[in-house]
């Protein structure tokens, strides 16, 4: 590629070439200036900051920003886009349940935060409607939003247990008061076989006036293999005379239980009751059910057999007594 000397660029420049260039950006230049000097309208965003008073909460969130219609001249409006890129509105809050700020009031303010060369022209809302009510606070616990599959043979050992257990909600009394527990993210595990300890995001509040006291729980999940244990347990027969027999006097029991409780169970660890209160004698029907009536909280799946006994009734029989007497 050739370089241009010396003598090529001063021959160009004093070619018409040249001076047409010349003329052509000094046109240009004077209509843009001409232009920049003209009316025009654009669209800028601001934010939108309230104060309330001291221990009041809105009940929604009001909107925190709105887009207004600028006027002004060319140069004013470039001048304001380069040095103003955020602005920033403040409202007092009255201490009122309901209340309302109007698009003329709005403009007011944004107006305020603007040179007096550019001219807000409109909003794009008419009311900002506000409700506030009484600030509290209230602690809830945390509820396993899970989808957790055990591998075979394995079950929980214990409750799952939340660092911390419960959650302090801070916003409107309405909307906190009405809340009995707070939920965690979903927990999806496959195949759980193992301990875990893992850290849980907290659901975020769909009201954005509702303030969680934190956002994260530790989770601990105790898991252990399980196996079904098998008892004889005695029926107690509640409610009959005592010329009333029952058959069987015990059932077969089996129930699952974790491997570190199978030695922690036996047969007085449960109770199944038979009882006759209210139920006629002189039936032909003579069987009633047994009902499981005690069992640790930590076996699952109980199940026996016979579900129900028989009853009948003992007559007392007439015995006869001789008596000899020996003839001396």
């Amino acid at each position: 590629m050739k370089i241009p000397n010396k003598v090529d660029i001063k021959v160009f420049f004093n070619s018409d070439r040249a001076i047409l260039i010349a003329c052509i950006f000094i046109a240009l230049i004077f209509w843009l200036l001409v232009k920049l000097s003209q009316t025009f309208y654009t669209s800028a965003d601001f934010q939108i900051d309230y104060q309330l008073p001291v221990g009041k909460s809105f009940v929604e969130s009001p909107p925190t920003e709105g887009k207004a219609t600028l006027k002004g001249t060319g140069w004013d409006l470039m001048s304001y886009q380069f040095g103003n890129l955020n602005s920033n509105i403040i409202f007092e809050v009255n201490d009122v349940a309901s209340q309302a700020i109007n698009a003329g009031l709005v403009i007011d303010k944004f107006q305020e935060t603007l040179p007096n060369e550019v001219e807000v022209s409109d909003v794009n809302m008419d009311f900002i409607f506000i409700r506030i009510e009484s600030e509290t606070e209230m602690t809830v616990p945390i509820v396993l939003n899970q989808n957790i599959s055990m591998a075979p043979q394995f079950q929980f050992a214990d409750s799952i247990v939340f660092e911390p257990d419960h959650v302090i909600l801070t916003g409107p009394s309405t909307e906190v008061e009405s809340i009995e527990h707070w939920e965690t993210e979903v927990l999806e595990i496959k195949e759980l076989k193992k301990d875990q300890v893992l850290q849980l995001k907290l659901k975020p509040s769909l009201n954005k006036e509702i303030h969680l006291s934190q956002d994260v729980v530790t989770v601990t999940l105790k898991v252990e293999q399980f196996t079904e244990r098998t008892l004889f347990v005695p029926i107690t027969i509640k409610n009959a005379p005592d010329s009333l027999k029952t058959f069987p006097e015990r059932a077969k029991l089996t129930c699952v239980v974790g491997l570190s409780k199978y030695n922690d169970i036996n047969k007085n660890s449960f109770q199944l009751v038979a009882d006759l209160k209210g139920i006629p004698l002189n039936t032909e029907k003579n069987t009633i059910p047994v009902l499981v009536t005690k069992q640790p909280d930590f076996v699952r799946a109980v199940n026996f057999q016979p579900r129900s006994v028989e009853f009948f009734f003992v007559e007392a029989r007439d015995t006869v007594v001789t008596i000899v007497s020996e003839e001396e």
